[in-house]
C-alpha cells in the first residue's frame, strides 16, 4: 500500500507499530473569530488517521507536511519507502536505509555491462522496442475506440521498429548505431503523438513543456520515475550507471533506461483520456504560472496522483500470468540484475498486451 501525503500540513508521526497521521481540517468559514490564538492564527483542529506500517510500501509526500523522527526510524525499520516529489512529480529527496541493499559484485557487474559498448547497446535497443511496441499498442487500441484510420502511421511505426533489429553493434568509437537508434525512436515518437493529436486538442510532447498536458504527463512520469529509482535501490542496482541514456552529474541514467517501456502502459494510458475528453481544460486543475505556462493545483496533482495509482496497482497479463504493475517494474529491474551478473542470458522489455 502506498500513502499519499497530499493535504497541507498533515504530521506524520508513529506510535507502537502504525504510522499516525494528523491532517488539518477546512476551516469553518461560518464558525466566529472569537478563539484566536495570541499570534492571531485561528486555531486549527485535526483529524488523525493511523496505518499498520507493515501494510506500507512507501509514504509519497506531495505537499509541505512535517515529519517525526519516531515515523522516520519505524519506516526504515520495516523497509518503507520516505519519498518527497517536487512540483514536477519527479522525487526530490527519499528517506532510505543506510544496510546495504545489493551485493558489490552486483554493482561491479553493472559497472562492466555499462562498459561494454555491445552489451549496453543490445540493452539499449531492447528498451526502445519495448517502448516503441508499446507505443504502436497503444494507438491501435485508439484507432479501435475512437474509429480513427491510423493505418498508414502504423505501418510507418512498424516498419521503423522492425528496422531496430538491422541495427549492429560496434565497439569502434565511431559506431553510429546508437545515433540511429536515436533517431528511429524519434521517429516512432513522432508519429505516436501525431495520432494521439488527431483525437484530442495535444499540442505535442515537450518534455519540458509548461503547458496543460505536458504539465500533466511530466507529473505522471516523475511518479514513474520514483517507482523505478525506488525498486533499482532495493535491488542493489546503481540508478546512476545507465546504458542508454547519456550519464551527467545529478541524472539518474539507469532510471531513465528502464522507464521508456513502462511510460505507455503505465502514464500514458492512465492520463490520456483527460485529454480526449476535455478534462485538460478545467482551469481548476492548473495555477496559471505566465503565458501558455501552467502548474497543476492541488486538485490537479490529486487526479494525476489517482489516475497513475490506480494503473499501478491494476493487474496486466505478463510472461502468462497476471500481476500489477507495480509487481512488474520491480520483476523487471530484478531481472536486469540478475542478467548483469550472469544469472540470467537475456533481459525481456515488457510488452503492455
Amino acid at each position: 500500500m502506498d500513502l499519499l501525503i497530499d493535504i497541507y500540513g498533515t504530521r506524520i508521526g508513529a506510535t507502537g507499530e502504525r504510522i499516525v497521521l494528523s491532517m488539518p481540517k477546512p476551516l469553518d468559514q461560518k464558525k466566529p473569530r472569537a478563539k484566536r490564538r495570541k499570534r492571531g492564527t485561528v486555531k486549527r483542529e485535526y483529524e488523525k488517521r493511523e496505518y499498520p506500517i507493515r501494510r506500507l510500501d512507501k509514504i509519497v509526500i506531495l505537499r509541505p507536511a512535517s515529519l517525526t523522527t519516531h515515523a522516520v526510524r519505524l519506516a526504515l525499520e520495516h523497509d518503507v519507502d520516505i519519498v518527497y516529489l517536487g512540483a514536477f512529480g519527479k522525487p526530490i529527496g527519499r528517506f532510505f536505509s543506510s544496510e546495504p541493499k545489493g551485493l558489490a559484485t552486483l554493482r561491479k557487474a553493472q559497472l562492466e555491462a555499462s562498459n561494454d559498448s555491445i552489451r549496453s547497446f543490445e540493452l539499449a535497443r531492447t528498451f526502445v522496442k519495448g517502448k516503441c511496441a508499446n507505443q504502436i499498442s497503444h494507438v491501435r487500441y485508439l484507432a479501435f475506440k475512437y474509429k480513427q484510420d491510423f493505418s498508414a502511421e502504423i505501418l510507418q511505426m512498424r516498419t521503423m521498429l522492425d528496422s531496430i533489429g538491422l541495427l549492429r553493434p560496434n565497439s569502434a568509437k565511431d559506431d553510429k548505431s546508437k545515433e540511429q537508434l536515436l533517431g528511429i525512436e524519434g521517429y516512432i515518437a513522432d508519429r505516436y503523438f501525431h495520432c494521439l493529436r488527431r483525437v484530442s486538442k495535444f499540442p505535442g510532447r515537450i518534455p519540458q513543456g509548461r503547458d496543460k498536458h505536458n504539465s500533466m504527463l511530466n507529473y505522471g512520469y516523475g511518479i514513474l520515475y520514483n517507482e523505478v529509482e525506488r525498486a533499482c535501490l532495493y535491488v542493489g542496482l546503481d540508478p546512476y550507471l545507465g546504458l542508454y541514456h547519456t550519464e551527467a552529474y545529478g541524472k539518474p541514467a539507469l532510471v531513465l533506461d528502464l522507464v521508456e517501456e513502462f511510460r505507455v502502459p503505465l502514464v500514458d494510458i492512465a492520463l490520456f483520456p483527460f485529454f480526449i475528453d476535455g478534462q485538460v481544460g478545467k482551469r481548476k486543475l492548473f495555477h496559471k504560472m505566465a503565458k501558455g505556462e501552467y502548474q497543476l493545483s492541488a486538485e490537479g496533482k490529486a487526479l494525476v496522483v489517482e489516475a497513475v495509482m490506480k494503473r499501478l496497482h491494476g493487474e496486466v497479463s505478463w510472461d502468462g500470468k497476471r500481476y500489477t504493475l507495480k509487481q512488474v517494474i520491480e520483476m523487471q529491474i530484478r531481472s536486469l540484475g540478475r542478467y548483469f551478473t550472469g544469472a540470467e542470458k537475456g533481459y525481456q522489455a515488457y510488452q503492455h498486451e
